[in-house]
């Protein structure tokens, strides 16, 4: 077991995402901050805040600016944060003109809070082609499988005939909610600069104009200052979890579907044993589920996390560095790891309409009570249905002959027990999942 198996070479395959841990990394930190220090240098010089000479070789040098991440190690074990060390690194290689205008009315909180939204809003653009493309599987299969029939299933009993094509769509709409919500998120991620102490004095009455300026560079939200509001950090944990949560459903159910006495679903590709080699371990949907619930513990700590005492409180500054990476770096490997399990999805459709209709039509006993109702009444319905599935259990006479032989109401039996007519509500339903998903994509 590694110390953490979202960075560990053996876990790589399983927990791995190396896109999005590119954007957490030591060197992808500090290019971060750096690009904060240059656009807010950059507007200032725009303003009048600072020289406009000073401005142009802060850009210029900022803009090729690289500093190894082990020279700040020592600053920001003293610091409790990169920055100091950072601006210290930055200036010794400035002119003494420039070096003076560095870091001008900020603190260092408003370069890695700006910094964190700006890499934030990189793993969401990720997050969001990942997005599309795993809808992308999932619709077509759902179109494909709208009226294949199988058996629904509550508490882990069989209940009542659905269609697969309903199960993958229910899979599909909370993945299409959550893009519609990662898109307006990644719209709105906020710039964050409030000086000292957050009344951005040292800019006067400039500091707003500079702050919009600055999140206009960046392609930032302009904010008033949220040194101690943690929403954003907040929202941006919400998504991990909307996100990891609809995967992990998946996962369950492909775990379910794919048990041996099921055999509803076979994966074209899956795990094998050190032992046994008949078996196909489904480690992929068991994967989403370890996810989702790594992050789901995690947002806990992200939560006590959003206590920030007075205008400034590093040690719940430090518990978000701590939890924030990992939550999207197992978010954008959840992903990645549910669009290669559905793309190895190969339905069983027979074994899913034995089961839907099998066990003598047990499936069908909510269906045939209600078609009973109008013409015995509810209690008298119900009663007669469970007489029919007790003979049905007992004797094996399938439910709909046993129901039969127990009234002489004027129902069509043979529509009732078609599998066609079982799914007809299910497709339906299907379709209109579908249509809600097609409205959100065109958002």
């Amino acid at each position: 077991m590694a110390l953490t198996p979202l960075a560990s070479p053996l876990y790589a395959d399983l927990f791995g995402d190396p896109e999005t841990a590119a954007l957490f990394s030591p060197e992808a930190e500090i290019a971060a901050l750096i690009e904060v220090e240059r656009a807010l240098a950059g507007a200032q010089g725009a303003l009048g805040v600072i020289p406009s000479e000073a401005a142009a070789a802060l850009e210029a040098a900022l803009r090729e600016a690289r500093v190894d991440p082990a020279i700040l190690a020592s600053g920001t074990g003293s610091a409790g944060v990169a920055v100091p060390a950072l601006v210290a690194q930055l200036r010794s290689a400035l002119p003494r003109a420039a070096a003076d205008y560095l870091h001008f009315g900020a603190t260092s909180q408003d370069i890695v809070d700006t910094g964190t939204m700006l890499r934030a809003g990189r793993a969401l653009a990720l997050y969001e082609t990942r997005l599309e493309a795993l809808l992308g599987l999932l619709v077509h299969l759902a179109r494909t499988h709208r009226a294949t029939a199988m058996a629904g299933r509550t508490r882990g009993q069989v209940s009542t005939p659905v269609s697969l094509g309903l199960r993958l769509a229910n899979w599909a709409l909370p993945l299409a909610r959550a893009r519609v919500a990662l898109a307006a998120q990644r719209e709105r991620l906020p710039v964050q600069l409030g000086g000292a102490s957050g009344d951005l004095s040292v800019l006067g009455e400039r500091g707003a104009h500079v702050r919009e300026a600055v999140a206009h560079r960046l392609g930032l939200a302009p904010s008033l200052p949220w040194m101690t509001d943690r929403a954003p950090v907040r929202a941006l944990g919400q998504i991990c979890i909307d996100l990891t949560s609809a995967l992990g459903k998946i996962g369950a159910d492909v775990a379910l579907m794919t048990r041996s006495e099921a055999g509803e679903m076979r994966l074209s590709s899956a795990g094998g044993s050190s032992t046994m080699p008949q078996k196909q371990n489904p480690v992929r949907a068991e994967t989403l589920m370890a996810l989702a619930r790594f992050v789901a513990g995690l947002a806990g700590q992200l939560a006590a996390s959003g206590v920030h005492a007075e205008e400034r409180d590093g040690a719940a500054w430090m518990g978000e560095w701590l939890v924030l990476p990992q939550m999207f770096v197992a978010t954008g490997s959840a992903l990645e790891t549910a669009r290669r399990l559905v793309d190895t999805l190969e339905p069983q459709t027979d074994a899913m309409t034995a089961r839907a209709t099998g066990d003598g039509g047990l499936p069908l006993a909510e269906t045939l009570s209600f078609a009973l109702l109008p013409h015995v009444g509810r209690a008298q319905a119900q009663d007669l249905v469970k007489r029919a599935a007790a003979d049905t259990r007992t004797r094996g006479t399938p439910l709909v002959e046993a129901l039969r032989a127990l009234t002489d109401a004027p129902l069509d039996w043979d529509t009732l027990g078609a599998p066609q007519a079982a799914t007809e509500a299910a497709a339906r339903m299907t379709d209109a999942l579908l249509a809600e998903i097609d409205a959100l994509a065109a958002r």
